[in-house]
């Protein structure tokens, strides 16, 4: 499911001084140095691990880069971003791959790795839709861009191809480049001769800057388009399934404080792919929200048996069971969960919290004392109630 630009135009690029476009402003990254001793500090912290591994690819260490991204994954199978950055890691390594998966000319000895790459590219939407992706082919801004001048057609032109390379990185920028593109493009135009493409990146860059309502009226011109099976556009290819765009539009739905929509746009997409299993989990979460317990329980170990190969289902699953008073339940499913991912510091925290309301004090102890081995630093909160949890037992 790789999603992919239309080509660059070079001569555009000498447009970059002044007219109608907002901008960011930019942050400086932390260097590789401290982002490696960060790492090697909190080895067992899926964050910090991703953030090394995306410092070394712009500095073409693909290697190390694909390591770190794994061994993120590895640790938090959740880690959305990492998913995503091994995804591009095949056309980071390869600039011109995305142009030959384009035109259907993949070499034979790099076929598996673009196969892989649009799997985890998948997976990484389906942790969050509103990962950070990238527009492959599109050439980030630079970080000085504040506006563009009026040249007619040629900055027309010139909007589409600032706004996919903003997404991503800029987001601001990225939507109102490409709003004022689709206002100066198709003007007085049905929205039907609007390209699919303009919809899904304007649709998911209002998303990232919360105005939902202009992010959900896209994606549902996306969804109703998919359901009608109309034929994909040349602009800028997109490649999702109907069943995608529901998902979408129902974290969007939830994010927008809209629960009734919410709610059925998350049914509507399970009906459809019962196996989607970050839906059942997020379902599970909005129903334990509104203390529907038993929806909530079964919501997610659904999810559980939708991927089992991901033991964080059952820890929400735990956390569920434990909020819902059913501390016995939820101390099995955490110790399950235990066994299956011992490098996720989520799970004793979580365990202790229950070993120490059944009153398994000895448990408790160990649980808590095992997450202050292993838990990462960013964690600080919950280091605190450890530890002062810790010096209350008996």
């Amino acid at each position: 499911m790789m999603w992919r630009s239309a080509p660059v135009v070079p001569g555009l690029v000498a447009l970059l001084t002044a007219g109608p476009v907002l901008a960011q402003g930019p942050s400086r990254p932390p260097s590789i140095p401290e982002l490696e001793r960060a790492a090697r500090t909190d080895s067992l912290d899926g964050d910090a691990l991703y953030r090394l591994a995306l410092a070394y690819d712009p500095a073409k260490r693909y290697d190390d880069a694909e390591r770190e991204a794994r061994q993120a994954v590895a640790v938090d199978p959740r880690e959305a971003q990492a998913w995503l950055l091994l995804a591009y890691l095949p056309y980071d390594r390869r600039p011109k791959l995305w142009k030959e998966v384009r035109k259907d000319r993949v070499p034979r000895d790099w076929r598996a790795a673009v196969d892989e790459a649009a799997r985890f590219e998948h997976r990484a939407f389906v942790i969050d839709p509103l990962v950070d992706f990238r527009v492959q082919g599109a050439p980030q801004p630079p970080e000085d861009m504040v506006t563009v001048p009026d040249y007619g057609q040629e900055t027309t032109d010139y909007l589409l191809l600032l706004g996919l390379g903003a997404f991503g990185w800029r987001y601001l920028l990225s939507y109102s480049a490409l709003d004022l593109f689709v206002q100066r493009q198709f003007k007085d135009k049905p929205v039907d001769s609007i390209p699919s493409g303009l919809f899904w990146w304007r649709g998911l860059a209002a998303a990232h800057l919360g105005a939902f309502g202009k992010a959900t009226a896209d994606i549902r011109v996306l969804l109703d388009r998919s359901i009608k099976q109309e034929a994909k556009d040349s602009l800028i290819q997109i490649d999702l399934g109907t069943n995608d765009y529901r998902y979408l539009l129902a974290v969007l739905f939830d994010r927008a404080g809209r629960p009734v929509d919410a709610q059925a746009m998350y049914q509507e997409a399970l009906a459809n792919d019962l196996g989607l299993y970050m839906a059942h989990a997020r379902l599970a979460r909005f129903y334990a929200r509104f203390k529907q317990w038993d929806d909530a329980i079964e919501e997610a170990r659904r999810g559980v048996t939708a991927n089992p190969d991901d033991p964080t289902g059952l820890v929400d699953l735990g956390e569920i069971e434990r909020d819902a008073g059913r501390l016995a339940e939820a101390e099995a499913t955490l110790r399950q969960a235990a066994a299956s991912n011992p490098r996720n510091a989520r799970i004793p925290y979580e365990l202790g919290l229950v070993e120490q309301q059944l009153g398994h004090v000895a448990e408790a102890k160990a649980m808590l004392t095992r997450f202050l081995a292993i838990a990462p630093s960013r964690l600080g909160t919950a280091i605190a109630d450890a530890k002062q949890r810790l010096a209350d037992l008996p």
